[in-house]
């Protein structure tokens, strides 16, 4: 995930899933104008979000793979 930027990762995978930002947002626990905010790039969301948001959308962090 490091090499590709976050932003389009995060709206692609959320699309592929077939999930709304608000569907994503309520299974992160965050509003849905933030992960708007996030796919636009006008706020960087906490380590902590970012964590739920790649375990949500089986997104990996190290490349291994594992959330």
């Amino acid at each position: 995930m490091i090499g590709m930027d976050y932003r389009t990762l995060i709206r692609e995978k959320r699309k592929e899933k077939g999930l709304s930002q608000e569907r994503l947002a309520k299974l992160v626990q965050v509003s849905q104008p933030f992960i708007a905010e996030i796919e636009s790039g006008r706020k960087k969301p906490s380590v902590d979000v970012l964590m739920r948001i790649c375990a949500v959308l089986d997104i990996s962090l190290f490349g291994s793979g594992e959330p």
